[in-house]
């Protein structure tokens, strides 16, 4: 079905056999299945290959469509400009890379006449090619070369053919590839301090990098490409000076196996250096920061698809009634309580803080609304005065309520966005921009994912250099990220929004209002079937979508599990077989344990899919999530002031990045846990250790209170230090001892290594 050089392609980027990639991709591409679906409900067909290696799948076909539809695009240009001869269309076709096809195409890009083309039409090749070829001295030349009618000196005829043999060796296929190997190597990236640098705001964020170099192989690393991002960045804000360095004699080595140097003869030599310092190595130089950049791009939206998949699936509270709190200050706390399934039942504002504090006004307050509409949690944003608010409830209310009700801090990123979002506006059209915040927060909490798929990801405060990568592949990975967290966790059909019914395996926001309005007009849904009356909704949006979307207390008990209607006909048989109604074989444990003992239907329905109809049957709420357990921060932390040093706190794991995680002790401002600072252990990579929302215990060791920074560490032995400077530098060496380490493992595949401590350098979050 699909060709061998396609299949051959694909396996090179996914460690897949080329039937399983062959399969998938017809379910791809053929039938237009979505990732999602062919995951859970097509494992047979793929072998039980994961969303994760289905996508690698389906980027590796388009990589090979974007590499013939250049290579078709260079051939008939070729072609058109009459230059394409076999040997040339032979390179092409060979071409393996977007680069090597560039390669071939640079001689003939140009649109304006270079000087090798002027020296061409002169006359002068055959002499570039004696200079070449024969290797004659200047004098010999001059003898026996005849100077064309429109060159006037012979000095200007070895310019000429200098200029054409220049662009022989800028272009030379074989040479090219093989310096950049050896750039891809042994290259050298070096940043330093521009001269204005220091008329720039910020500019000590980058002093790390002042006078930095790295061998190029360590930047390609997943573990160290931040760094070239940070480079980046100081480099767009004018502070750094960036560029790639190589030894210049063994680059000559390299080209002179190609165009060997007469010692008579400058000519050669002086095109080569030519060559080199104008075309080989800027044209190099690009290509490693555009690849560095490509492959930092990966690794910064890698980093962010983890922490968003871990906070869109944190545990969730459920079906519970929520007061939902947004500290403030002057504008005052603005307070929502919203009823089981997120509905608005009560908004106003308390005034317990500073300049007002009218601490027995909103006392009175909170408990009269906790107490009218039964209020069982307490939900307050982590901003400005967040954990004031937070000890003004634990410390004010009446203890029988606030025995009752629990209150905790959660992550407040992205609400203000929501605010005032076209969703938040159609929600409440008639509430101002805090009241709709407040809803947010409390909403977050019940259930994280429903709410924060409202949001732009880049909002929800987990990523790392977010607004330096490629715009559009960080939306297309965050969009697969919410959609994958979604459709695994599946959707209430009932109650679910618009936006997260749009994330659905094939519905989109289109179909995603139709169905909500649908619902609106028409009641609640029944059964899955109804879905087929829906405007647009066709068999084929059905098939990929049915299975996610569940229905409790409807006609059919099978509407409420993950079980795809595909299947509903076996299971009906198998249950009238026996004389066991549907229900019976939703609920009742025995008769799932004699459906799991007849092997029968593993036949007819495939052992994979028939391990998740098991599955299905004996997970009651069929959420995957876990429940809510809530986190106790030390109440004697009210800001960044307050940590002891040497003192261990709780905190919950609020971002991961590359060289550490950031913690979330219950302030306003969250610590820094460095990757050397995780374990007594060595700790590679950071994502193998931690995860966003993980409760952790963690040990100040430093406070800067001029830059409100907290280091906080998990290691026994981490010496405290009175000073900020001298903790730092105690921390200094424990990191360089961490790179060392890393270093000593790397040593065998790159002799060049230099890996430097990064915990001292501002992000921008």
């Amino acid at each position: 079905m699909f060709e061998e050089k396609l299949l051959i392609f694909c396996e090179k980027f996914v460690n897949v056999g080329t039937k399983n990639i062959e399969r998938v991709l017809a379910l791809l591409v053929t039938e237009q299945c979505t990732v999602p679906f062919i995951a859970r409900y097509r494992k047979e067909a793929t072998g039980n290959l994961d969303e994760v290696q289905i996508r690698d799948i389906q980027s590796a076909y388009d990589n090979y469509l974007e590499l013939e539809k250049r290579r078709s695009y260079i051939h008939e240009t070729l072609k058109k400009m009459e230059v394409l001869t076999a040997d040339i269309e032979k390179d092409i076709q060979l071409a393996q890379t977007l680069e090597q096809l560039e390669d071939i195409y640079a001689p003939y890009k140009s649109k304006k006449k270079t000087k090798a083309m002027i020296a061409k039409e002169l006359g002068l090749e055959p002499l570039a090619l004696m200079i070449i070829n024969d290797r004659k001295d200047l004098a010999y030349l001059q003898a026996h070369f005849t100077l064309p009618p429109e060159v006037k000196t012979f000095e200007d005829a070895l310019s000429g053919a200098k200029d054409i043999i220049t662009e022989k060796i800028a272009h030379h296929l074989e040479l090219k590839e093989e310096l950049r190997k050896e750039y891809w190597e042994k290259a050298i990236l070096q940043s330093t301090m521009r001269t204005k640098a220091e008329e720039v705001e910020n500019h000590l964020n980058y002093k790390d990098f002042f006078d930095y170099k790295e061998v190029v192989p360590n930047l390609r690393l997943e573990k160290n490409s931040h760094r070239f991002l940070a480079m980046r960045r100081g480099m767009s804000e004018k502070v750094l000076k960036v560029e790639v360095t190589f030894d210049e004699a063994l680059a000559n080595v390299i080209i002179e196996k190609y165009f060997p140097i007469n010692p008579n003869n400058r000519i050669i030599k002086e095109a080569i250096t030519g060559a080199y310092n104008s075309y080989i190595h800027p044209s190099l130089d690009l290509e490693i920061k555009t690849e560095l950049k490509r492959l930092a791009d990966e690794a910064a939206i890698k980093v962010f698809g983890v922490n968003l998949k871990n906070l869109l699936l944190a545990p969730y509270l459920g079906a519970k009634r929520v007061m939902g709190i947004d500290p403030g200050v002057r504008t005052g706390c603005k307070t929502v309580v919203i009823d089981e399934s997120g509905k608005l039942l009560l908004d106003l504002v308390i005034y317990p803080h500073e300049p007002y504090n009218k601490i027995k006004e909103s006392k009175t307050v909170l408990e009269n609304a906790i107490q009218h509409f039964q209020v069982e949690y307490i939900a307050i944003g982590n901003g400005t005065f967040g954990r004031e608010t937070l000890s003004f409830v634990e410390d004010h209310l009446d203890p029988v309520i606030s025995g009752k009700v629990k209150a905790t801090m959660i992550s407040e990123s992205g609400a203000s966005v929501y605010s005032a979002s076209d969703i938040a506006r159609k929600e409440f059209p008639d509430k101002d921009t805090t009241v709709r915040g407040a809803v947010s927060i409390a909403r977050r909490f019940q259930d994280p994912l429903a709410e924060l798929v409202k949001i732009d990801p880049k909002s929800i405060g987990v990523g790392q250099y977010q607004h330096d990568v490629n715009e559009s592949k960080l939306k297309k990975s965050l969009t697969e990220i919410v959609e994958s967290c979604v459709n695994y966790v599946g959707v209430d059909l009932n109650t679910a929004s618009v936006p997260l019914l749009s994330y659905i395996s094939g519905i989109g926001p289109k179909l995603a209002e139709n169905i909500v309005g649908h619902r609106e007009s028409k009641g609640k849904f029944k059964n899955r079937e109804e879905l087929l009356t829906i405007s647009r909704f066709t068999q084929k949006i059905f098939q990929q979508s049915g299975g996610f979307l569940r229905i409790y207390q409807g006609e059919n008990p099978l509407d409420a599990t993950f079980i795809h209607p595909e299947k509903y006909p076996i299971l009906k048989n198998w249950s009238e077989q026996h004389s066991i109604a549907l229900e019976q074989l939703v609920h009742d444990n025995d008769i799932q344990t004699q459906l799991e003992k007849d092997r029968t239907l593993t036949t007819s329905i495939g052992e994979f899919t028939f391990k998740d109809i098991l599955s299905s049957l004996k997970a009651p709420g069929q959420d995957p999530r876990k429940l809510f357990k809530s986190v106790e921060f030390s109440k004697k932390l009210r800001d960044f002031r307050d940590p002891t040093l040497g003192e261990w706190y709780t905190g919950i794991v609020n971002n991961i990045t590359q060289f550490g995680a950031f913690v979330d002790l219950g302030i306003k401002e969250s610590g820094l846990l460095h990757v050397s600072e995780m374990s007594d252990k060595f700790i590679e990579n950071p994502f193998n250790h931690l995860q966003v929302g993980q409760e952790i215990k963690v040990r100040v060791i430093s406070v800067e209170a001029e830059r409100k920074r907290i280091s906080l560490s998990c290691k026994s032995d981490t010496p405290i230090g009175a000073s900020p400077a001298a903790t730092a530098g105690a921390t200094k060496g424990r990191a360089d001892q961490h790179a060392k380490r890393h270093q000593n493992q790397e040593i065998k595949n790159n002799p060049f290594g230099i890996l430097k401590d990064m915990k001292n350098l501002s992000f921008k979050k």
